[in-house]
């Protein structure tokens, strides 16, 4: 997909406002409807739990503004669908030298990050992620306990799957509550393998692609 289409993609799906600043930082603004569990689990191509072994970005073509950022994955398991190998998502936005392009609402990826990732359009879509932000959940490990625990993308623990359609604010998994206690208790967050068996629950044969439109 080439700039033109890129953006046309991005106005038709989101409505959202393209904001390019004429100094060094360019801006994308987006407005995301959190999905239902079932319809990110099946509206993706496949999902995945994986590590980032490399992220790199560079300008979309010689003397443009807009910058891609391509993030190579190490695929530990695929939950569903058939991801290629090897793994590398595409998506707009990034760093190059003292330019930088934000995606308002994108994750950023960091080498050594571990996440059980929603992907749709990849090469394709302005962002790979099914429903930009609610397309990926990081994986943390408590440290009182070692347990592996699944994130949401503004770091607050998740504690069911169903949870991925709720409010995402901007609170941080162990955040200080009242009386400077911990707001969230950390076991009852669900573990990755928890997660990725209700993605498998929810996975139709067809995808849920025949009620699309």
């Amino acid at each position: 997909m080439n700039t033109q289409e890129a953006v046309r993609f991005f106005r038709r799906t989101f409505g959202a406002a393209l904001a390019f600043a004429l100094a060094q930082t360019s801006a994308l603004a987006t407005t995301v409807v959190a999905p239902e569990f079932e319809e990110l689990v099946n509206k993706s191509d496949y999902v995945v739990r994986a590590v980032v072994k490399d992220v790199r970005s560079e300008f979309a073509r010689p003397g443009s503004k807009q910058i891609v950022t391509y993030v190579e994955l190490e695929v530990k398991e695929t939950i569903v669908g058939e991801p290629p190998s090897p793994l590398v998502l595409r998506m707009l936005g990034g760093r190059v030298g003292d330019k930088r392009m934000v995606v308002s609402g994108a994750p950023e990826f960091v080498v050594g990050d571990e996440d059980i990732l929603f992907v749709r359009g990849n090469g394709k879509n302005f962002t790979p992620l099914t429903a930009l932000m609610h397309g990926r959940y990081p994986i943390a490990r408590d440290e009182a306990t070692g347990r592996g625990y699944m994130m949401r993308n503004n770091r607050a623990p998740l504690k069911d799957a169903k949870e991925v359609s709720g409010k995402m604010d901007h609170e941080r998994a162990g955040a200080a509550g009242e009386h400077g206690r911990r707001a969230v208790d950390l076991t009852e967050a669900i573990s990755p393998e928890q997660f990725a068996a209700a993605i498998r629950a929810a996975r139709k044969p067809d995808n849920g692609r025949a009620n699309e439109k």
